[in-house]
């Protein structure tokens, strides 16, 4: 039994002590037993338990048709309804409500137990469901970005190469001392800013080439380590030691440093306002379980069952910044999505490290709290597996 939770819905007193003892027989926990319709709809929201037995007939002045309706619009909880009453009037009016199940009083307990497994397992199956179409629905806007990244990059290109050329030639014919030669450097910087945006756009819609090599993610993430050092706020330290022996997976070179880069250079970024501590472990022959790792709900086991059977190379950049809310956490890998002050992040970091790794058949979670700083856990198929 996996100690589902219920909450149960019952104005006797005695019959909602016997249910709940015998939910408890069965392995169930039990939430609570209240007797009005307004109590059921307060603990469901706020407890958000497994599933609801609820009793058509409850004190108070909202029945328990009214309090399942209203607990139904606000979430996904499954709710089965017991009752003596079986007549046509009655089911008729519990039907809107999409209920998971009926129990006729008096039942016993074996009608309890397959009632309500058969709702639980419905109520999963629906769950998982609403997940992948909410993952189908997310891939297919990032390949919408992907398309149009790639469909107007190339011409997005030749105007800026335009805009970058006239204002060098206008730099090296106007004295620094020029107002002029203040307005062509802003030009000359914001086109180049802008010709990143267009290379990131075109990193993040490339597919996985065929440029493909055993790429060492020690080395990688040491070369990251060393060209960010120099650049590194006072009062950051970093905690990396290279493994013993190599982290090969079959990658682009390049792509891997965009991915070290990209999460390092962010996790610098999130303590930019305080001391802390930026932080890379690196394993290789694991056997990893993405169901262990909390993902992102967009990103969560976005892989090819059997994962946990063949042996990885794991990444983990920790820093000790600010960490991240709830909504934030949840959009960080949207792309153009981004906290930073106008100007200072183009908002496809995380987009092209995602659709980085997720090109080579890996998977990324991020695990984040307000005032506990982020985990970025990277894994990626291990060479010669």
């Amino acid at each position: 039994m996996d100690h589902s939770r219920i909450l149960v819905a019952e104005d006797e007193a005695i019959i909602g002590k016997e249910i709940e003892l015998t939910l408890k027989d069965l392995g169930y926990d039990v939430l609570g037993v209240v007797p009005t319709g307004e109590e059921a709809i307060e603990r469901a929201l706020s407890e958000q338990p497994d599933l609801v037995l609820m009793d058509i007939m409850l004190a108070g002045d909202i029945d328990g048709t009214e309090a399942a309706a209203q607990i139904r619009r606000q979430s996904h909880i499954p709710i089965i309804f017991s009752t003596a009453y079986t007549d046509d009037e009655t089911l008729a009016r519990v039907k809107p409500t999409a209920p998971y199940g009926y129990l006729i009083k008096p039942f016993d307990q074996t009608d309890l137990r397959i009632t309500v497994e058969t709702a639980l397992y419905k109520s999963d199956m629906e769950e998982k469901l609403r997940v992948s179409e909410h993952r189908l629905r997310q891939a297919q806007k990032l390949e919408a970005v992907g398309t149009l990244a790639s469909g107007i990059a190339h011409d997005f290109n030749n105007i800026l190469s335009a805009i970058i050329g006239y204002s060098e030639m206008g730099l090296s014919k106007v004295d620094e001392s020029d107002s002029l030669h203040k307005m062509l450097d802003r030009i000359n910087k914001a086109g180049r800013r802008a010709k990143d945006l267009v290379q990131l756009m075109l990193d993040f819609s490339r597919p996985a080439g065929s440029d493909l090599d055993f790429v060492d993610l020690g080395a990688i993430v040491t070369e990251a380590m060393d060209m960010l050092s120099p650049s590194l706020p006072a009062g950051i330290r970093t905690d990396f030691s290279p493994p013993g022996t190599p982290c090969l997976v079959r990658a682009s070179s390049t792509q891997m440093h965009q991915v070290a880069l990209n999460l390092l250079k962010n996790a610098v970024d999130s303590m930019a306002q305080t001391d802390g501590t930026l932080s890379v472990t690196l394993e290789s022959g694991i056997r990893e379980d993405p169901e262990g790792v909390v993902c992102l709900p967009m990103f969560d086991r976005l892989v090819e069952p059997g994962w946990q059977d063949c042996a990885c190379v794991k990444m983990v950049v920790r820093d000790t910044g600010g960490g991240m809310a709830e909504d934030v956490r949840r959009r960080a890998f949207d792309p153009f999505f981004t906290t930073k002050a106008s100007g200072e992040g183009t908002g496809m970091g995380l987009a092209v490290v995602h659709g980085i790794v997720q090109s080579y058949g890996g998977w990324i979670g991020l695990e984040s709290e307000p005032g506990r700083g982020s985990m970025f856990t990277v894994c990626l198929p291990q060479a010669g597996e």
